[in-house]
């Protein structure tokens, strides 16, 4: 990653739940930045970008508030055949990186395929007042009882129509009075 300012925190915040380990290059970092990164394993290093800073790696994120600078770490990236991020250029991504709500085994992920990531993160907070922390418990609970289903119900034509019965009554309990879907 090229950047330490608020877009690469972002990304970074991203990644977190992938495990990965991360090489950040940034003549600047924000405080919130370092914070993030202490849940990496990661090299930082403090000066401008190089070329040789891409050896090794398998996606470059360039998230400077630079469009020049971003537009010539992507074309280092793609001369080593390296995937891209290049922050706020849809045309030179290789990768995206969705709005993403996680709510136990509920995922949703929300993209505008890079053409405004700003109403994608809107979506996405919208969706976690819909969906608050409350219901993980819930949804855990739905999974177990699938599974139960699985075991003790075989025919699987039977089984979803008695969780599509139930899903739709959940859906109807949590709508206000007199709304009907």
């Amino acid at each position: 990653m090229v950047g330490g300012g608020s877009v690469a925190r972002a990304k970074l915040q991203a990644l977190q739940p992938t495990g990965c380990s991360v090489r950040v290059v940034s003549q600047a970092f924000s405080q919130e930045v370092l914070e993030t990164l202490a849940g990496f394993e990661s090299e930082r290093h403090q000066r401008e970008f190089r070329p040789e800073d891409l050896d090794g790696v398998h996606l470059v994120i360039s998230a400077t508030n630079d469009p020049k600078a971003n537009a010539f770490i992507a074309a280092h990236a793609r001369a080593h055949g390296l995937w891209v991020n290049a922050v706020d250029d849809a045309a030179a991504c290789d990768a995206l990186f969705p709005s993403v709500l996680r709510r136990g085994p509920f995922v949703a992920a929300i993209s505008t395929e890079g053409a405004f990531a700003g109403l994608s993160r809107v979506v996405r907070e919208a969706l976690e007042e819909l969906v608050p922390d409350a219901t993980v418990p819930e949804f855990e609970a739905l999974v177990q009882l699938r599974q139960q289903l699985k075991q003790t119900l075989p025919d699987p034509v039977r089984r979803a129509e008695i969780l599509r019965d139930l899903l739709r009554q959940i859906q109807q309990d949590a709508l206000p009075a007199g709304v009907h879907p």
